[in-house]
């Protein structure tokens, strides 16, 4: 578990104050630090608050700034300000030059290997579009990716509640965009009726809603089971040396996942009661993202890996990593 003492919330300059810093500080008994505070190696992570701006919305966001990065930047002369490491939000209407953005193109979809795994297409014909569980959400990029594509509902769970603060903002400013002008706004206005944020833990939130779609629930929306469950646990850490995306970095070392950790086996073990929950809760299939020389999410000795229950019916295979897709009918 994270101590709450390795994240500050940083404080902005005189002219340009944002009162919600208080606010995140107080909420989550974070220390609000100036910049020339941000001394102590035990803090690892500030909280930054930034104008944003999206035609006619003047706003801000909330983002996150990994400060060992910055301390180790700063410390080289030659270092510029501008080449610092910036903060991190989650934005879903990102600019249209932006990564993301090109992976909600719909000829971009059809290359797409996690839309291929998912397959939204094949459920969901009598609710409009197959409902998905997007049980480790982290910065919220592929559930954007399936809001995008011929689905109706995906549910994002995030038990972390500092990523959820940056989610829950990120849906904070997607609710502005929609509200300034509907017909302007489209994709926005589609993304936000199908976007919804649970800060939960994911095995709890799999035992909660099977319970309430097995019980006497009058609520309808908890009666309709997903069809897809969604699975993007934090890779272990790389053994080479190869790049990895900013954002990703900064998630890595929010969620301690950036180091070898002595409790891999407890790890495991979550990992596994996660897939049986999934497995559990799911209509249709569960897919997995993992790397592409990792075992099965969950196998840790050579019995299981004989459990045809825990293994997947078929992959899918890029370069780097692999969808595990377990097919439940």
């Amino acid at each position: 578990m994270r101590k709450a003492q390795t994240i500050c919330v940083g404080m902005s300059g005189i002219h340009e104050h944002f009162p919600i810093e208080e606010d995140i500080s107080s909420r989550f008994s974070l220390p609000h630090l100036t910049e020339d505070s941000m001394t102590s190696s035990e803090i690892t992570h500030c909280l930054r608050v930034i104008p944003y701006k999206y035609n006619s919305i003047i706003s801000y966001a909330i983002g996150i700034q990994a400060l060992s990065t910055l301390r180790e930047q700063q410390g080289r002369k030659k270092k510029s300000k501008s080449s610092l490491m910036q903060p991190v939000f989650v934005d879903f209407c990102p600019s249209d030059k932006s990564k993301i953005a090109k992976r909600l193109g719909s000829q971009s979809q059809k290359g797409e290997l996690l839309m291929k795994a998912i397959s939204p297409g094949k459920y969901g014909k009598e609710t409009g579009g197959a409902v998905i569980y997007d049980l480790t959400a982290g910065f919220g990029q592929d559930s954007m990716v399936l809001a995008s594509g011929k689905t109706s509902e995906i549910h994002m769970v995030e038990r972390d509640p500092i990523v959820s603060l940056l989610l829950n903002d990120a849906m904070r400013r997607l609710d502005l965009i929609v509200n300034e002008d509907v017909e302007r706004n489209m994709m926005a206005c589609e993304l936000r009726k199908k976007l919804t944020l649970h800060q939960e833990d994911s095995v709890s939130f799999c035992k909660r809603r099977r319970t309430e779609m097995n019980g006497d629930s009058k609520d309808v929306n908890t009666l309709i089971a997903p069809d897809i469950c969604y699975l993007d646990p934090m890779f272990p850490p790389r053994t080479k040396s190869a790049a990895v995306k900013k954002n990703m970095q900064i998630l890595h070392g929010l969620l301690h996942t950036n180091v070898l950790s002595s409790n891999r086996q407890d790890r495991c073990l979550e990992e596994k009661d996660l897939l049986i929950e999934a497995l559990s809760v799911s209509k249709s299939r569960v897919v997995v993202k993992r790397p592409i020389a990792s075992p099965p999410l969950g196998i840790t000795t050579e019995r299981e890996e004989k459990d045809k229950t825990l293994l997947p019916t078929f992959d899918l295979r890029g370069s780097i990593n692999r969808f595990d897709v377990y097919l439940l009918q």
